[in-house]
């Protein structure tokens, strides 16, 4: 018996032996690799053989290798934030999968004021640019990452140059003096423009100070609108807060990319202007009517003559404009441990202008590190270097003074020469009426204009986890500098016009800038039951410290020295300036999120700023704010509302403050003068302001109310938000008695509104789960705004503001209660004068008296004159005629996204524009005469004769009209649509050593359809001056941009 069971038990074992072998041999390994949408592998998914507890997870690389039973076994892939994948294994040993993103299981996180918050849990008005939408741009500067992408917010280019100046306006401007302009913060840095050098006296473009920064480093930008989400930047947060976080490392192993595109530029719209031919037609027109000789004929021929020194009806755009090129080459390492994670960027950026001899060049270093010390300790550090090399090449400015390339370039006419007939540059242009002007050609080639601005970031920030005193306490401490020193050198030959008289001017310029900051907040974060609480206080302090001068001088033996030898000039222009301002300010701040149930949420803030600006009298100032919202979908009688994903409704009140001005306005200062003294120069020092010891920050208060809904599982949401905005106490210049010896006081006056409404619809059109299926997302903004000056005592209605140009004798916008900032109030053009019956005509007007029907002005010269309107109808032009003949303000600006996915192409297409906003065009003060006096646009060529009456163009006149300048005929309508981008990207299958290769190409500015007739209807030549908005005074114009590129990382 004992044998027998031996032998059942030989066999059993044999035959579990069998069994065992043959499940073994039946079971198969697979491998993969993970990836998401954007071809980006991803670490730690969960590979699971379904209905087992047999799995893996993904490595660094997002590979991984799982052994299944058999080839019915199916693998579920799950990642968080992810739509979870399900593959029957078959007869594959290979599976790759790609993840799409679960909108509806990711929270988006949003970036506020010391602080984040979850989207759904936002009582403010905050605007989000996350990554996805910036890293499709091949962007230039930041401006162009929020351009159209954030309702409420304007931005406007002032110049088309490389750095060129940018104007960001959120809800409109609240100042007439101080800035407008909002307060940029960077990785919780609050940041200025930066140093910007002085030029020389003629006018050179002025440098966007934010060019200094790369944008590709950005990983997404939260603009701050309302009171409730910018009052805790205080005094600072009047005009908005831009938000930048940059791209910080991650969790892995270390992760190398490269991004660059090269592109070509092109000028996008040219003005046609009259040819030589043309242009002495009309010219000799010209002549006839004032009874002179023909001007052209006889020597003033020679501009026909097609040796290669006279031009031949010379193109003076096609000299000065080129096609330019650009590059942009970028390398990031980013990685790191769980303890330890980093990203390093290194980029180098060079822009030709379109302008040649106008270029900007931008070397840059970025290191983000974050470090976990201890359980309870963490460092994060943040390091930006950059320099940044510029050429403006003279390139804008007044017509005065020879004026600037651009603007010459359109204002000499055709029949002038470029060169000598020694084949040297002409360097000084005697126009045929008799008009002095110089050589735009020669100005571009051999004038210079440089600047070099070194700018380094750097804080640190220090976090504590208090957890042991209680849970969810914490302290940060933080400091930080931001650095900057830029130079500029500038040299104005002798061989050109504007230097000629003066042996060659040279200038140099400096500006030195430090900031200081440290902050110190304690934060705090608990939930109970239904009860959360988010809260933060601070103290912070910092200190500001700028130094600048600027030297001129002239009389050069040569110019071979250009600038590089000031000591050898003979002259100094003017006296050599040098000053030096230094502010300080300290603050308590301290927010309150409260959320009971997801329903109800409850936000205060406060924060009390002390300034040195401030007068004695008002060190200090307190600005709060209060902020509702309630979630209704979380509502238990919206349960069967599954048509509604998300609805809430916000509400917030509070105030803001606006510091932007001189440090030392509110206290006396002194000024070095000369007086004679017993025959002799003595110099001495006197007062040169009164000081003001109740000077104060602007207030601006804020109400907001907003509407947030979802619908379709969020697949369609739509915002809208309406504000009010009022500031008062608007920092001015008042008049004061002559007896005091003073004429004006900077002081607090006047009262300035805002409000408008702003909404975005945002649809999935198309979607799908399945890797490679088309998906079409449209997202539509609508932004309006209107201003008012609601009282401004001192200002004396009826005058305007300072003049546009002085050579014209344009003057400013008008400044009246009552009326939108920026306004233009003058004669109003009314044609011409076709024919006699026109010139005699009368009427009876309102005091039985029979008046002119269409006075003549004090210049009317005949048939074919301008004609103005008489509103009051006395029978006489005069400024009793002024009315309101432009508004720069739009009625209101658009933009409409489109993104297209198929397969591994990629398509977005970016439209925006603005509609009904006035352009003063001061171009047309010169090339829009139908004179000699300068060059003439071709359509221009419908002038007045006899024998073409019916026409609203002037005869042609030995002298411009002086009304015309002062009239309706300089105001053009600038609303424009514009396709603003297009960006086509191929993304390829991911290979063994190439985690994603994404190659682009791009167009920029592609068209615009408008009815301007400048350059570009984007534009406002006297930069960010709030109350001169709308100036076109022949600004660097816009480029369109064709770029191609790759992303490539490994």
């Amino acid at each position: 018996m004992k044998k027998i069971i031996d032998s059942f038990r030989q066999v059993g074992i044999i035959l579990a032996f069998l069994l065992s072998t043959t499940i073994l041999f039946a079971q198969q390994k697979v491998t993969g690799v993970v990836k998401s949408a954007y071809d980006e592998p991803l670490i730690g998914v969960n590979v699971v053989v379904k209905g087992s507890t047999q799995g893996t997870v993904t490595d660094f690389n997002g590979r991984y290798s799982i052994e299944v039973p058999n080839n019915k076994s199916v693998l579920e892939f799950t990642y968080i934030g992810f739509v979870s994948q399900q593959i029957t294994v078959g007869n594959k040993s290979t599976i790759d999968i790609t993840l799409v993103e679960d909108s509806k299981a990711l929270e988006e996180v949003v970036v506020v004021g010391y602080g984040t918050v979850k989207k759904s849990d936002l009582t403010g008005a905050v605007s989000s640019i996350k990554s996805e939408e910036l890293q499709k741009l091949p962007m230039t500067s930041l401006d162009q990452g929020i351009q159209g992408r954030a309702a409420g917010v304007q931005v406007t280019n002032t110049s088309g140059a490389p750095g060129g100046q940018v104007s960001i306006r959120v809800r409109g401007g609240n100042s007439l003096s101080s800035s407008n302009e909002p307060l940029y913060v960077i990785d919780g840095f609050p940041v200025g423009a930066g140093a910007m050098a002085d030029g020389n006296q003629n006018g050179a473009i002025a440098n966007n100070g934010m060019v200094t920064i790369n944008p590709n480093d950005i990983e997404s930008i939260e603009i701050l609108k309302d009171a409730s989400s910018a009052a805790i930047y205080g005094s600072r947060g009047a005009n908005g807060v831009v938000l930048i976080t940059t791209k910080r490392g991650k969790t892995g192993k270390t992760k190398v990319t490269y991004d660059g595109y090269f592109g070509i530029q092109n000028i996008a719209n040219k003005m046609e202007m009259m040819n030589g031919e043309e242009f002495a037609t009309m010219s000799n027109i010209a002549a006839e009517n004032g009874g002179v000789a023909p001007i052209y004929g006889g020597a003033n021929e020679k501009w026909k003559e097609p040796s290669y020194y006279r031009n031949n009806s010379t193109d003076w755009q096609d000299l000065i404009f080129r096609t330019a090129l650009m590059h942009n080459h970028q390398i990031n390492l980013s990685g790191g441990s769980e303890s330890n994670q980093y990203a390093i960027t290194g980029n180098f950026f060079s822009q030709d202008g379109i302008v040649i001899n106008s270029d900007l060049k931008r070397a840059s270093l970025r290191a983000n590190i974050d470090s976990k010390i201890s359980n309870w300790i963490s460092v994060q550090t943040s390091l930006t270097a950059s320099r940044t090399f510029s050429n403006v090449a003279f390139s804008e400015g007044d017509g005065a003074q020879g004026g600037g390339v651009i603007n010459g370039a359109l204002a000499i006419p055709s029949t002038m020469y470029v060169y000598n007939e020694d084949g040297t540059y002409s360097t000084m242009n005697q126009t045929p009426y008799g008009v002095t002007t110089g050589n735009p050609y020669a100005l571009a080639e051999l004038a210079k204009d440089k600047s070099t601005i070194d700018r380094v970031i750097a804080n640190v920030n220090l976090k504590f986890n208090l957890n042991k005193i209680t849970d969810g306490l914490a302290l940060e401490i933080r400091g930080g500098t931001d650095y900057s020193n830029a130079f500029r050198d500038s040299y104005l030959p002798s061989t050109v016009f504007q230097g000629e008289s003066d042996n060659g001017i040279a200038t140099k310029g400096w500006n030195r800038r430090s900031v200081y900051l440290n902050e110190n907040l304690l934060t705090y974060q608990k939930t109970f039951g239904k009860h959360a609480i988010n809260a933060v206080a601070g103290l912070t302090i910092q200190y500001d410290d700028e130094i600048k001068g600027r030297t001129i001088v002239s009389g050069f033996v040569n110019d071979v020295l250009e600038d590089n030898s000031m000591g050898s000039a003979s002259t100094t222009k003017g006296t050599p300036t040098s000053s030096r301002w230094s502010s300080q300010m300290a603050s308590w701040l301290g927010r309150i999120n409260y959320n009971y149930a997801d329903r109800y949420l409850l936000t205060l803030t406060g924060r009390a700023d002390g300034s040195s600006k401030f007068g004695v009298n008002n060190k200090w100032g307190f600005f709060p704010s209060a902020a509702l919202a309630w979630r209704v979908t979380e509502e238990a009688f919206m349960e069967d509302a599954d048509w509604l994903s998300n609805m809430k409704l916000r509400a917030s009140y509070g105030l803001t403050g606006n510091q932007g001005f001189g440090s030392y306005s509110s206290v006396a200062s002194l000024s070095q003068y000369s007086y004679n003294l017993g025959g002799d120069k003595a110099t001495g020092f006197a007062p040169n302001k009164i000081p003001n010891s109740n000077l104060k920050w602007e207030t601006t208060s804020n109400l907001d109310l907003g509407l947030d809904f979802g619908f379709i599982d969020n697949r369609l949401k739509f915002n809208v938000d309406y504000y009010y905005k009022k500031t008062k106490d608007l920092l001015w210049n008042v008049s004061i008695p002559l007896s005091s010896g003073f004429g004006s006081i900077f002081s607090n006056h006047g009262t300035l509104r805002n409000w408008g409404i702003e909404a975005s619809v945002s649809y999935d059109l198309i979607t799908s789960n399945k890797p490679g299926a088309f998906t079409w997302s449209t997202t539509l903004m609508y932004s309006m705004n209107r201003n008012k000056v609601l009282s401004m005592p001192d200002v004396t209605p009826g005058r305007p503001d300072g003049y546009l140009s002085g050579h014209l004798r344009v003057e400013g916008s008008w400044l009246e209660e009552g009326y939108p900032v920026g306004i233009w109030k003058y004669y109003v053009y009314d044609g011409v004068f076709e024919n006699q019956e026109m010139m005699d005509a009368t009427i009876v007007n309102a005091n039985g008296e029979t008046v002119a029907k269409h006075p003549k002005s004090l210049t009317t010269d005949g048939l074919g004159s301008a004609k103005f309107k008489d509103l009051n109808q006395d029978g006489k032009i005069d400024r009793e005629d002024w009315a309101v003949i432009g508004d720069p303000n739009p009625d209101f600006i658009f933009s409409w996204t489109n993104n297209f996915t198929y397969r591994n192409f990629d398509l977005s297409i970016f439209i925006n524009g603005s509609i009904g906003n006035d352009i003063m065009n001061l171009g047309r003060g010169e090339y829009a005469m139908v004179s000699p006096f300068a060059s003439q646009r071709k359509d221009m060529l419908n002038y007045w004769t006899p024998n073409n009456t019916h026409t609203d163009i002037p005869a042609p006149r030995l002298a411009p009209h002086a009304y015309l300048p002062l009239s309706s005929y300089m105001i053009e309508d600038g609303s424009y649509v514009r396709l603003k981008n297009i960006v086509l990207g191929y993304r390829f299958p991911i290979k063994k050593y190439i985690e994603s290769l994404r190659l682009y190409v791009s167009a920029q500015n592609l068209f615009t359809i408008t009815s301007y007739t400048g350059f570009d209807p984007e534009v406002n030549s006297k930069g960010q001056n709030n109350r001169q908005l709308g100036v076109d005074y022949n600004a660097y114009p816009t480029s369109k941009v064709f770029t191609m590129g790759v992303n490539i990382a490994f």
